[in-house]
């Protein structure tokens, strides 16, 4: 084991800690208690000259990511607030701070103990704003719908992966009462493509041999949509493609985006370029004039960065799908095998809604994912 100093390193586990609960609650907080954590991580290293950290499965692949942005930005520029960009480059981070500051499981297990109590709370607090009737579909005091949706669909990976792996009728009952909250905060956002992602993630329980799981979910959610007609008429509204606005502009921006990929330079377009390629407050093909992205995780780093962009993104998640899997596969340990089903399943919803979503612009969802793979190493 590498040195360290436990007084830091104490301090940051407990930053961690917070971080981990908030990140849903105050995307603020997040971002400066991820400087901290980052900080006092990178103080360690280079007191100690550790290197453990370069041995990371995704160490190679972030590097090439970040890099490969730096000299996008160098030479096609960046567009937007520099803040989002320094997000950009620097919450990569994240992952290498994890497995030097949590070091163990038991730390692990209450990082995700976090987690998922701040994302109950999260949705907690947008179920009840929904039925006192003050919105109309649930968000947190920091995001609206969509972000909200993603997340809760995220967490709820890790939660059912806990489910697949209980080991008694009493702790089954317990996350199947633990994931509640979730799913139903995923219903009342009415995001679509969080729905697909957690349809997927519960098919895969079929394919995993676990009907037995899987069937008392799918009836906890029917019990959920079908108790309240207007739940049941507003996902209904949803999914009627008949409405002009039902694709969200989505159908209009892949259009454009393959437009826009067809005359493309090497180096793409430049960091977060979609104002700079699509006039959103004159173009009458597009009905919602608060559009800011492509919303594709494969579209828009393509057109900000060129194809080495996406193929830098794609050898990250990649490089985490074949690290998980082969733990899962080797591993004997019921709670490793469990987490390391849990990212599978993230990565499987990342996927998924990265059609309808770029989620790594998105910062409180690239914090999460940064650092539930991090925590994929202990």
């Amino acid at each position: 084991m590498e040195r360290i100093n436990p007084y830091l390193n104490n301090i940051a586990y407990y930053l961690v800690l917070v971080f981990a609960f908030v990140l849903m609650l105050s995307n603020a907080l997040a971002a400066i208690l991820a400087g901290a954590i980052v900080l006092i991580w990178m103080a360690q290293t280079l007191a100690y000259r550790r290197k453990t950290w370069l041995q990371f499965p995704l160490f190679k692949p972030i590097c090439a990511l970040i890099g490969f942005k730096i000299i996008v930005i160098i030479v096609m520029g960046y567009y937007g607030a520099f803040g989002r960009v320094i997000g950009q480059l620097t919450f990569p981070l994240i992952y290498f701070t994890l497995p030097a500051i949590v070091v163990t499981a038991e730390r692990r297990r209450r990082v995700l103990w976090m987690i998922i109590s701040g994302a109950i709370l999260a949705a907690g607090i947008g179920i009840i704003k929904y039925l006192l009737g003050i919105e109309p579909r649930i968000s947190s005091l920091v995001s609206g719908p969509y972000t909200l949706g993603i997340y809760l669909s995220l967490v709820f990976c890790i939660i059912i992966s806990m489910v697949v792996y209980s080991r008694t009728i009493k702790e089954f009952l317990f996350w199947c009462l633990v994931s509640l909250p979730v799913i139903m905060g995923i219903i009342l956002t009415y995001v679509r493509s969080a729905y697909l992602a957690a349809t997927a993630t519960i098919l895969s329980i079929g394919l995993l041999k676990q009907r037995k799981i899987m069937i008392p979910i799918i009836l906890l959610i029917a019990i959920i949509i079908l108790i309240s007609p207007s739940i049941y008429h507003k996902i209904q509204n949803r999914f009627d493609f008949n409405n002009y606005y039902a694709f969200s502009d989505r159908d209009v921006l892949f259009e454009k985006a393959v437009q826009q990929a067809q005359k493309l330079d090497f180096f793409g377009n430049g960091i977060n370029s979609f104002k700079k390629l699509v006039d959103v407050g004159n173009d009458p093909s597009l009905h919602a004039k608060t559009i800011d992205d492509w919303h594709s995780l494969y579209f828009g780093p393509l057109l900000d960065g060129g194809p080495l962009l996406l193929l830098a993104i794609l050898g990250v998640l990649f490089s985490q799908l074949r690290f998980s899997f082969a733990l899962f596969r080797k591993s004997r340990d019921q709670e490793q095998k469990s987490y390391q089903l849990g990212i599978l399943f993230v990565l499987l919803s990342i996927f998924i809604i990265g059609f309808f979503s770029n989620v790594t612009k998105d910062p409180i969802i690239a914090m999460l994912c940064w650092l539930l793979f991090g925590l994929s190493m202990i």
